[in-house]
C-alpha cells in the first residue's frame, strides 16, 4: 500500500505520498504474484539483522499488522517511493543518528527508484542480477539490508569504512554497493555465494571525522536492550 510520511523530519517539502514497494517488483523481473514472498524475504532479513546484535525486537509489517506508529517505543521502516515523490535525493535516510536511543519513536525510509534503476547504474539491484539469479531471495534480502543499514543509524550507529573488504550493514553508501547487498564473489545476487551481511566491528569511517574501531553490533543491542 502507498503510505504518506512528512519528509520536513528529513528536510524535505512536508506531506508526500510514496509508491509502494508493488510498483517497482517489475523493475526487478519480478512478478506481482511473488510480493509476498519478497516482503517475507525484507522482514526475515531485518529481524535476523537485529537480532543477531543481541538485540530483543518486534518487527512488524503494514500487510500483516495495523500501524502501531505513535505509540510508546515504536520507530518505523517506510520501504517505497522515489526521490521525485519525496522530495529526498537519497536512497535511504534516517532521522537521526541517535547513540543510546533516547528518542524511540523515529522514522527512516528506503526509496526505490534508484535501486530499481537501470543495470549501469552499481546502486541498482540490477547491476547484480543475472539470469542465474534468485531474485526474490537478492532482492528482499538487500532491502532488509539497507531498512537495516537505515534502523542501525536512529538506533546509534555511525557510518563505518565502506573502502575495505568488511562486511558491516553500517558501511556508508556511494561505493562498494555490493558489500551492502550482500552479492557474493562471483558478482551475481541471489546465488549460493552470497554473504550475510550484518552488524559487528569495524573502522570508522574515514571522511567522517572519527578514527579507531566501532562495534555496530554492541550499538545496536544497547539501543535496543538498554
Amino acid at each position: 500500500m502507498s503510505s504518506r510520511v512528512n519528509t520536513g523530519i528529513f528536510g524535505g517539502p512536508g506531506v508526500r505520498r510514496l509508491s509502494p514497494l508493488s510498483a517497482f517488483l517489475g523493475r526487478w523481473g519480478i512478478p506481482a504474484s511473488r510480493e509476498n514472498a519478497v516482503i517475507n524475504r525484507i522482514v526475515a532479513t531485518v529481524e535476523e539483522n537485529l537480532r543477531l546484535s543481541g538485540a530483543q525486537v518486534d518487527v512488524l509489517n503494514s500487510r500483516d499488522h495495523p500501524d502501531p506508529f505513535g505509540q510508546p517505543d515504536v520507530s518505523r521502516l517506510i520501504v517505497g517511493g522515489t526521490i521525485d515523490e519525496s522530495g529526498i535525493p537519497t536512497i535511504g535516510i534516517a532521522q537521526s543518528i541517535d547513540p543510546g536511543n533516547y528518542e524511540t519513536e523515529e522514522t527512516a525510509l528506503i526509496l526505490l527508484d534508484i535501486v530499481s534503476g537501470p543495470a549501469r547504474d552499481d546502486a541498482s539491484f540490477n547491476a547484480y542480477l543475472k539470469p542465474s539469479s534468485d531474485r526474490v531471495r537478492f532482492v528482499g534480502t538487500a532491502l532488509g539490508n539497507v531498512a537495516s543499514h537505515e534502523a542501525g543509524h536512529y538506533l546509534g550507529s555511525f557510518h563505518v569504512d565502506q573502502y575495505n573488504d568488511v562486511l558491516n550493514l553500517m558501511n556508508q553508501g556511494g561505493v562498494n554497493f555490493d558489500q551492502l547487498y550482500g552479492v557474493g564473489p562471483d558478482g551475481i545476487g541471489g546465488t549460493a555465494d552470497d554473504p550475510d551481511v550484518d552488524f559487528g566491528e569495524d573502522r570508522w569511517n574515514p571522511d567522517e571525522g572519527f578514527t579507531g574501531i566501532e562495534n555496530t553490533a554492541a550499538r545496536t543491542r544497547w539501543a535496543l536492550n538498554g
